[in-house]
């Protein structure tokens, strides 16, 4: 089922089958990668586990998931919508259990105020405190698949790269997100990034991401695709050197019956 979200500025399609967004229209111009060769999604909705994990342990098992978790490949019920705002629920079920054992209400909330959407997720944990990762994957149009990345302020980032380990990088405000960039480092992962973080493309559009997460990915098909991939992530991708067991992993959250939010906002502006 997709759903429907519009106010003057934006028009947002958010499918219940993965519950991720299928389109984002800014002012009658589509802004989200509409998929093809070089990525079939869209966006997607990343929970419990980030990246193509290997397995791991929880709740004294062994568990091996798809990319990205469960959610993307689950269907979502309607648990409220407005004309603005829009609330999708995930439940645990004998499928999820397959490859994440714990039992969770796991919420999306879109919202849309002027040029801005707002997503959020919220975690629940159905039998006492369960350990986990979320995050977005919005792949936004970008001529060439190239990009400048800005920073609201010079930073001093950390790469955390895909072979791992982690690296100090020098000062930085800006880099050019393009095909060569992602042929030399796959999937770009930078830790310790403080306010706003834009994207600037060939033909003129800025998208804005704010969150609180730790852990930023930048990410395009390498052989071509015109989009790059913004990623704001509460957790950040498989890496063999990480623990086994998923209540050990680096950046891992937990949250019980009381639940957790976890909010980006991502904003658009044209030259």
């Amino acid at each position: 089922m997709i759903y429907v979200l519009k106010n003057k500025y934006i028009t947002l399609s958010v499918d219940s089958d993965g519950g991720a967004m299928s389109s984002l229209v800014y002012l009658g111009e589509e802004r989200l990668w509409q998929g093809g060769e070089f990525w079939n999604s869209r966006d997607v909705v990343i929970f419990p586990i980030i990246g193509h994990a290997g397995e791991y342990t929880a709740a004294g098992g062994a568990y091996k998931p798809k990319s990205h978790g469960v959610a993307r490949y689950s269907e979502f019920a309607l648990a409220d919508i407005t004309l603005d705002r829009l609330t999708l629920e995930l439940n645990s079920n004998a499928v999820t259990r397959q490859t994440y054992p714990y039992d969770f209400d796991f919420l999306i909330t879109y919202t849309l105020k002027k040029n801005t959407v707002k997503v959020t997720y919220t975690v629940r944990g159905k039998n006492g405190e369960i350990p986990f990762y979320v995050g977005g994957h919005p792949g936004l149009k970008a001529p060439d698949g190239e990009a400048v990345i800005e920073f609201e302020d010079e930073q001093e980032p950390i790469l955390y790269p895909l072979d791992g380990g982690e690296v100090k990088l020098d000062t930085m405000k800006r880099f050019v997100a393009n095909k060569q960039f992602f042929k030399e480092c796959k999937t770009f992962q930078l830790g310790g990034i403080s306010g706003d973080v834009s994207m600037h493309t060939k033909d003129g559009y800025t998208y804005t991401f704010r969150a609180d997460c730790p852990v930023y990915a930048f990410w395009s098909n390498e052989d071509g695709g015109d989009y790059v991939c913004v990623e704001p992530w509460w957790g950040i991708s498989y890496n063999p050197e990480h623990p086994a067991e998923l209540s050990e992993k680096p950046f891992i959250n937990f949250a019980d019956e009381n639940g957790k939010s976890f909010s980006y906002t991502l904003t658009f502006e044209k030259d």
